[in-house]
C-alpha cells in the first residue's frame, strides 16, 4: 500500500497549496453554498469511481461504464414514469448495471479477452441498443418524488452527499473486513498465489465487474434524478472520469493497490477542477487541457517508486 499512501499525501499536498492559493486569490470560493455544490457534483463520480475501484483491485479495467451509466439512467426514467415505487425504481437500475457488469466480468474472464478490448466493444454494443430502444430521444417528466432522492436537501445538505458517504462506508467496510474484499486485493496482487490459497480467480474478477455494475446503476439514479431527464449518449466519456478519480487516488492500473478514502479524493479532485478553473479564470476552452495537465503531474508525483531509487543510489538495490 506504499504507492497509495504516496498518492494521498500528494494529493492532500495538493489540496492544501491550491486552496491556500484560493485564499488569496478567490476569499468566495469558500462559501458553503460552493463547498455543497461541489460535493454534490463529487457524488455520482465518487460512488461509481469505488466500482471502478474494484475492478482495478483485480488487474482489470472496464471502459463501458459510460454506456452503463445510459443505461442504468434509462432504465431509472422509464420505471419513474411508469409510476412505480420508488424502491423499485432504485433497484431496477441497480439491477440493470449488475447485469451488464456480470455480461462484462463472464466475457473478460470466461473468453479470456483484454479487459480494454472486450468492454470498448461492449460499450459500442450498449450503446447501440440503446439508440434503437429509445429511438435517440430524452426521457422527461419525471415524478416529484424521484426527483427529491437528487434534487432534496436534508439540514440544508443535498440527501446525494449522504448517500455518497453511506456507499463510501459500506465499501470501506468490504474492501477492509471481509473475506470477498481481500480476496479482491489478493487476485489483482498476484492471480497464481490467490488461487494456491483456494480463491476463485475467476469468480473473483467476475464479481469485481458486477460490483461496479451496481455501483454505477446507484450513481445513475442520483445522476437521472438531479437532472430531471435523460439521453441516449448520456456518460460519453464517463469511464476516463472515473478510471482518472480512482488512479489519482493512489490505485494501481495493475491490480492489488488502492482504497476508499484516496478514491474519493481523487474524485473531488476531478470534480472540483472545473470549479476551480472558472474561480481562476481560465478559459473553458482549455479546461479540459488543464484538468489532463493537472491529473498526469498528481499521478506522476507518486510514480517513482523512491525508496528503490534510494537504494539504488545508495548501492543497495539491484541493478539494471
Amino acid at each position: 500500500m506504499y504507492k497509495n499512501r504516496k498518492a494521498i499525501k500528494a494529493l492532500l499536498v495538493f489540496y492544501v497549496v491550491i486552496l491556500g492559493v484560493m485564499i488569496v486569490k478567490a476569499p468566495a470560493f469558500f462559501s458553503f453554498e460552493n463547498a455543497i455544490d461541489i460535493l454534490l457534483n463529487t457524488s455520482t463520480t465518487a460512488i461509481a469511481a469505488l466500482g471502478m475501484l474494484c475492478v482495478l483491485l483485480v488487474g482489470d479495467i472496464d471502459v463501458s461504464v459510460g454506456a452503463v451509466l445510459a443505461a442504468c439512467c434509462t432504465m431509472t426514467g422509464i420505471l419513474a414514469k411508469a409510476q412505480l415505487p420508488l424502491a423499485a425504481v432504485i433497484m431496477g437500475a441497480v439491477a440493470v448495471g449488475a447485469l451488464l457488469g456480470l455480461i462484462n466480468g463472464v466475457v473478460v474472464t470466461v473468453l479470456k479477452l483484454d479487459a480494454i478490448v472486450a468492454t470498448l466493444g461492449l460499450l459500442s454494443i450498449y450503446r447501440g441498443l440503446l439508440i434503437i430502444i429509445t429511438k435517440g430521444s430524452w426521457i422527461n417528466g419525471l415524478p416529484e418524488n424521484v426527483l427529491k432522492i437528487g434534487q432534496g436537501r436534508w439540514l440544508n445538505i443535498p440527501i446525494p452527499v449522504y448517500i455518497t458517504v453511506v456507499v463510501a462506508l459500506i465499501m470501506w467496510f468490504i474492501l477492509n473486513h471481509t473475506e470477498w474484499g481481500r480476496n479482491f486485493y489478493a487476485v489483482g496482487s498476484n492471480q497464481d498465489s490467490a488461487r494456491l490459497s483456494g480463491i476463485n480467480v475467476r469468480l473473483t474478477r467476475i464479481a469485481a465487474f458486477v460490483v461496479c455494475g451496481v455501483l454505477v446503476g446507484a450513481a445513475a439514479v442520483i445522476y437521472t434524478t438531479r437532472f430531471g431527464g435523460i439521453q441516449s449518449n448520456t456518460g460519453k466519456g464517463w469511464e476516463m472520469t472515473l478510471i482518472s478519480s480512482a488512479v489519482v487516488g493512489g490505485a494501481s492500473t495493475i491490480g492489488g493497490e488502492g482504497d476508499v478514502s484516496g478514491v474519493f479524493l481523487g474524485a473531488l479532485l476531478v470534480s472540483a477542477l472545473g470549479t476551480l478553473l472558472v474561480f481562476f479564470g481560465v478559459d473553458a476552452l482549455w479546461e479540459q487541457a488543464v484538468q489532463g495537465l493537472i491529473i498526469f503531474i498528481s499521478v506522476a508525483s507518486y510514480a517513482v517508486d523512491f525508496k528503490k531509487l534510494k537504494l539504488r543510489l545508495s548501492g543497495g538495490g539491484e541493478k539494471e
